[in-house]
């Protein structure tokens, strides 16, 4: 038995975190490598290479220049590297919680285009870069730490080489170099778990056998069902089960789904969400942003004088944010620091997700753990899932955000429905609910 994610993306992370919690035991495998998985995920590409070690990622400065004169010019979101006043890259960070670690140089060409990626793993190392033609990525290729090359893809046509001592391989798709790897490794397949409709279910569509495999389905659902979940109930294939994650969705689907007949049985099962604590009614908001354009916060701020303002940034702030220093209901917290953040989130009980630009530090999840009501505008929100609908205003509803803020920290009574309503649409799951069905799918 397997997870199989395609990427390790943040419901990847959810889905693996939820068995942990509920002590849960089963080995992930991750196709595409980002170079920051965590120790105990693997993936056929760090296996191949041997991108293992104990050196710390690479720090922007670090970054190896070509060119002596180059300089580096970085803020708190991503880095450039320059020539004179020419930009000859671009290094993006792994995280956007300042520790500006390299994950991705884009290198650029005459033209300004994106000539070549590459890519840095948790390690400091260079274990792939990626080629461009015409802005569009054709050949991508995998390194040992010693910079020998051990995969080449060649991304357009699909087909993949694999190097390893003095034997080559080729493989027509990633999906069979995928089922290659999990045959060398001698994985116990008869079990897989996986949460997309794109290359996980290509290697278990093409791995075959007698298997009872699991697609745990947390992407939005739209009027229709995805044409591959429609493929799943009309064909007998490996897939047996398909579990809904997103509580909404299961609203709409769930009773028809479960009366139609088919080759694949539909149920329920959300995430396992920590909560450290209840919320406290305090009158403390809580605001993390690295822009100064923040969605209706001078009438937010004047219409709640008895409310108090955290503002907070991991950046220098704009004169025009620090300006809000001057109410007496709000505090600004310029450059804060990790320790002042997981302070400020202990201590307030109401989150805006009202900032416009990207989220910072997984804001908006650090504020549903710590059981705060979330509200936000339609044009700002960064985790909408995270956010029950009767807490999303539009931008020219102020009132009635106002309103609902200050009447919840008032009323216990409904402090707690919200809350309660909030997690409910986030999936949020019993850990005993969770192993029931786990172990309900694992025993089939």
């Amino acid at each position: 038995m397997i997870n199989l994610f395609d990427t390790f993306d943040t419901s990847s992370l959810d889905f693996l975190r939820s068995q942990v919690i509920a002590k849960v035991k089963i080995p992930s495998v991750v196709i595409e490598d980002d170079g920051f998985l965590p120790e105990d995920v693997d993936s056929p590409f760090s296996y191949y290479t041997e991108n293992k070690g104990n050196r710390r990622p690479l720090y922007f400065d670090q970054l190896p220049l070509p060119n002596r004169y180059w300089r580096i010019e970085a803020t708190g979101d991503q880095a450039q590297v320059m020539d004179m006043d020419r930009q000859r890259a671009t290094i993006f960070y792994s995280a956007t919680d300042n520790t500006r670690l390299v994950k991705e140089v884009h290198w650029l060409d005459e033209q300004g285009r994106v000539s070549w990626v590459d890519h840095y793993n948790r390690h400091g190392q260079r274990f792939a870069k990626t080629y461009f033609n015409q802005d569009q990525p054709v050949l991508r290729k995998y390194f040992t730490p010693q910079g020998k090359e051990v995969v080449t893809w060649n991304l357009p046509a699909g087909d993949l080489t694999l190097n390893v001592g003095m034997v080559t391989r080729h493989f027509p798709s990633i999906e069979d170099f995928v089922i290659f790897y999990l045959r060398d490794r001698h994985y116990k397949l008869d079990h897989i778990f996986y949460n997309t409709l794109n290359r996980a279910l290509a290697v278990s569509l093409r791995l075959g056998g007698n298997g009872s495999d699991t697609l745990f389905w947390h992407e939005p659902t739209g009027d229709e069902l995805p044409g591959n979940m429609q493929f799943l109930m009309k064909n007998e294939t490996r897939t047996k089960h398909v579990v809904f994650q997103r509580f909404p969705d299961w609203k709409k689907y769930g009773s028809q789904l479960q009366q139609s007949a088919g080759n694949v049985d539909f149920r329920y099962l959300g995430t396992i969400y920590p909560h450290p604590r209840s919320n406290n009614l305090r009158p403390e908001i809580l605001i993390l942003t690295n822009s100064d354009q923040i969605e209706q916060l001078t009438p937010l701020v004047q219409g709640m004088p008895n409310l108090h303002f955290h503002i907070a940034a991991i950046t220098e702030m704009s004169s025009k944010l620090m300006a809000f220093a001057d109410y007496q209901n709000v505090d600004v917290y310029p450059t804060v620091t990790t320790n002042r953040v997981q302070k400020l989130i202990k201590e307030c009980d109401v989150y805006m997700d009202i900032n416009h630009g990207n989220e910072i530090l997984d804001a908006v999840r650090g504020a549903f753990e710590q059981n705060m009501l979330i509200v936000g505008f339609k044009n700002t929100l960064h985790r909408p899932e995270l956010l029950a609908p009767e807490n999303i205003f539009d931008p020219a509803d102020v009132d009635g955000m106002k309103q609902r803020v200050m009447t919840a920290l008032i009323q216990p009574r409904l402090m707690e429905q919200l809350i309660d309503h909030q997690r409910e649409v986030a999936g949020d799951v019993k850990v005993a609910d969770y192993q029931e069905t786990i172990g309900e799918l694992t025993n089939d």
